[in-house]
């Protein structure tokens, strides 16, 4: 069997455009069970949009030049939709408040696509003829103004799609890392939560884009694409799949979660600008706190979080936070895992349960969180700490307790 590349870009682009079609579907059909699914559904519906272009030149072979050239426009102008609509997706995963509630917030997003609606209204306004000449070889010796111009406004409109793209790849980034953050101010266990899936595919979507300028960089050298559209296409494909695999399954920890930080927010808005807590009231907080940790061993519940905290020591939510990061200078997911870490290390070295038992007796709620706090302390995993226990102690259990703590 003849290996034909055009055959498999053909089927891959058809698989893209079907998947987000499905997606789309799906995604608008449970709108009313969470708010982001209508935003996951505009997500969808703009990739099968940019991917539509390519489709109906594929397997449309006779097709008239005004339908052609307004279906590239339409997908043109889809791919300007894409990354804004991703980012407000994401952003309404970590807060209900994350989606832009103004018009002036969603004209800043969308002015980009709205300067290319435009160019594509002026651009299908041309007699078909002089579009013709715009399409073929011959537009660099084309004596018109005007076509010379749209051609120039479309070419930095192609650059600016990929710097566009870019900016909002690390914007979806940060939106996730702040996402992380918020959470360890609230949550001793994460798992579920932290949206590690986002940063995986803000780091697929970034290597297209250099991908993608590498490319039109040979290109404008007069040099050969050595990728082509081949891997950009299964690129995509990759890319529309796992948003839809990650993005449609149930997620009922992240929804608490992202309630529960919204509900914080509201608290927190000023942070610490007009708190009245002073230097003596803090430090009674925090032995508060560490008897707690000490005396009644609250870190051991998997399912600590913050306001627990707070009710179990009867001192406000704000207060406990500003004690926890500026007294003793660790967010509330690090002050309680050092202490379940610290009952573990006894535990581990004595080697009479397994790792994965231990993780749990002490809080931990999977054996992969309990070797990342575990390291995070000691700097070795518990299966080295456990084979190195007969050397000396090269920790100290100070280590454990910042020095405020003690």
């Amino acid at each position: 069997m003849i290996f034909d590349p055009d055959r498999l870009l053909v089927a891959t682009v058809t698989a893209t455009f079907a998947v987000a079609v499905l997606a789309c579907m799906i995604s608008w059909s449970q709108r009313w069970s969470a708010p982001s699914r209508t935003t996951l559904a505009l997500f969808f519906a703009a990739f099968a949009l940019s991917e539509l272009d390519t489709l109906a030149v594929a397997l449309t072979y006779e097709m008239p030049q005004v339908i052609r050239d307004g279906i590239e426009l339409k997908s043109f102008i889809a791919n300007f939709c894409i990354m804004p609509l991703f980012l407000f997706y994401v952003r309404e995963l970590t807060d209900f408040r994350g989606h832009p509630d103004n018009v002036k917030a969603l004209a800043l997003h969308f002015a980009l696509p709205g300067v290319v609606l435009i160019f594509s209204f002026v651009t299908m306004a041309l007699p078909a003829a002089t579009r013709d000449i715009w399409y073929s070889d011959t537009m660099a010796e084309a004596s018109l103004p005007g076509l010379r111009l749209l051609h120039y406004g479309f070419t930095l409109l192609t650059v600016a799609l990929v710097l566009q793209w870019a900016v909002y790849v690390i914007w979806v980034a940060r939106t996730q890392a702040r996402h992380i953050a918020r959470l360890k101010q609230h949550f001793a266990s994460t798992e579920g939560m932290e949206l590690r899936w986002v940063a995986v595919l803000a780091f697929a979507m970034g290597s297209y884009i250099l991908q993608t300028m590498a490319g039109e960089t040979l290109i404008l050298l007069g040099k050969r694409d050595p990728v082509g559209p081949l891997f950009d296409s299964f690129l995509v494909l990759i890319v529309v799949a796992a948003v839809a695999l990650w993005g449609l399954r149930p997620s009922p920890e992240l929804d608490h979660a992202t309630k529960a930080l919204d509900e914080a927010a509201e608290h927190h808005e000023t942070k610490y600008k007009r708190s009245a807590l002073g230097i003596d009231q803090s430090h009674r907080i925090a032995q508060k706190l560490l008897r707690a940790m000490q005396e009644d061993h609250l870190y051991r519940d998997p399912n600590l979080t913050l306001s627990a905290l707070s009710a179990h020591v009867g001192v406000s939510l704000n207060y406990v936070s500003q004690t926890l990061n500026q007294n003793l200078g660790q967010s509330f997911f690090e002050f309680v895992n050092s202490w379940r870490v610290k009952e573990a290390i006894p535990l581990v070295e004595a080697g009479e349960k397994t790792i994965l038992a231990i993780a749990y007796e002490v809080g931990f709620n999977s054996r992969s969180s309990f070797y990342s706090a575990f390291k995070r302390v000691t700097d070795m995993t518990p299966t080295a700490y456990k084979n190195a226990k007969s050397k000396p102690h090269p920790f100290g259990a100070e280590r454990l307790i910042s020095s405020d703590q003690k």
